[in-house]
């Protein structure tokens, strides 16, 4: 089996791998649970503090709840504006032995075993080689490869390092 596309980093795919990466941690949980917490402490305390108070809290809420992914956002679209790699296309080879990506003359290739897990996003498969490392492979890049894709990382991949629906 073999499968390969090329693929343009867009600002959406960008966004679609950061947003994951980003609420898939600690720190994203936490800034959602946080600031859901402050938005039910204004309206628990609206009526016991000065009103100026729950305005604060308010705020606070929907900063934790608001300000990462804005910030995701625009950090996604600069990215693709300013990263000489984000101009060029990728080509993605996938097959028994891995992963090849090649773009212009530049050719790196990985095996399945320096796969350390996949995740699925709406948009796209994450191959983490590190804890903040990934092969980002857009959905919408691969086509009718997708199922061989898929069926390639389900057959070198173990169960439990595999996250697709």
């Amino acid at each position: 089996m073999n499968a390969k596309f090329e693929v343009k980093m867009t600002q959406k795919i960008l966004y679609d791998f950061w947003m994951n990466h980003t609420y898939r941690s600690f720190s994203g949980w936490f800034s959602i649970i946080f600031g859901v917490a402050v938005i039910i402490l204004a309206l628990v305390t609206r009526d016991t503090v000065q009103p100026y108070m729950t305005v604060i809290y308010v705020v606070f809420g929907l900063y934790f709840l608001a300000f990462q992914p804005i910030s995701l956002y625009l950090r996604a679209a600069k990215q693709v504006k300013v990263n000489p790699m984000f101009k060029e296309t990728l080509t993605y080879e996938v097959n028994d032995k891995g992963i090849t990506t090649t773009q212009k003359d530049q050719k790196a290739e990985i095996t399945w075993e320096q796969i350390l897990k996949v995740a699925e996003t709406g948009q796209s498969y994450l191959l983490y080689t590190g804890k903040r490392n990934s092969f980002v492979l857009p959905k919408e890049s691969m086509g009718d490869k997708i199922t061989v894709v898929e069926g390639l990382i389900k057959k070198h991949m173990k169960p439990e390092q595999v996250k697709i629906k």
